[in-house]
């Protein structure tokens, strides 16, 4: 069995440092980098959604050669449930992480990340002037260490990086509004979907949209679930590893168990 993941907007695989090694342990793992992030070349074409969707496509079929897990944190939510989509033969389950959901409103959802603009716009002034690599690390970053934080903080301070970033946030907008107008897009196999718990108040829920559209998600799929994680933080996968390769073991054992084979 194969877990093949997704970051979310402007970042590496370096998302999947605590995931990554806990899934390793009972299933074949990828992580990769998009174009400019990391260890990957730039590139020039733009960053938009489909650009975005070729690149994983094109690693998913160069290394996958039996079923597969999808795991998407954030703006890598869609990107793997449209993908599962295009390839049903390979993708039989799908893991989301507080993914981006064109179930929302765009006006909802631009209004919620207005702060992007500015975060991105300003790491590639401080990438330029080299001031970004000690802030990242303490940033999202800070639950990393050793090599796994240098290595985050290194690559994701480079100008490639942050210019990478900034051009996918660029093309977000026009890309979202394209992916609501032709959405919701529920691959047919079994999905789960994590939010941050934002509001932990049950009976004040209903204020949580993007919690709301994480349920109707789960609700949509053949096979859905959706848990709540402990903690208010988007950047699930490095607050909670533990929880999402729970969640990613519960998919492995059905999938597992629907084909005959299972967690290794």
């Amino acid at each position: 069995m194969s877990v093949f993941f997704e970051a979310g907007m402007g970042k590496s695989r370096s998302t999947w440092s605590l995931v990554q090694p806990l899934v390793a342990e009972f299933a074949h793992t990828i992580v990769y980098d998009r174009a400019g992030h990391g260890l990957s070349d730039p590139d020039e074409s733009g960053r938009d959604f489909d650009r975005i969707l070729d690149d994983h496509l094109a690693v998913l079929d160069a290394t996958v050669d039996r079923p597969c897990v999808v795991v998407g944190h954030s703006y890598g939510g869609p990107v793997v449930r449209v993908a599962a989509n295009r390839r049903p033969d390979t993708i039989m389950a799908v893991a989301l992480v507080d993914e981006v959901s064109e179930i929302c409103k765009p006006e909802r959802m631009m209004a919620a990340m207005r702060g992007a603009s500015v975060l991105y716009g300003a790491q590639v002034v401080l990438a330029r002037l080299k001031l970004l690599r000690p802030l990242l690390g303490k940033s999202y970053y800070r639950y990393l260490q050793g090599e796994a934080l240098r290595e985050a903080v290194e690559e994701g301070s480079t100008m490639n990086s942050v210019r990478a970033a900034w051009s996918e946030w660029r093309a977000f907008g026009e890309s979202f509004t394209a992916l609501h107008d032709s959405g919701p897009h529920i691959p047919e196999v079994s999905l789960t979907t994590i939010s941050s718990n934002r509001i932990r108040s049950e009976k004040d829920r209903g204020r949580d949209f993007l919690g709301a559209a994480h349920r109707r998600t789960a609700e949509l799929a053949p096979s859905g679930r959706h848990v709540y994680a402990e903690h208010r933080n988007h950047y699930i996968p490095l607050v909670e590893p533990h929880l999402v390769a729970r969640e990613i073991r519960d998919l492995v054992g059905q999938v597992g168990a629907a084909s005959g084979s299972g967690p290794r």
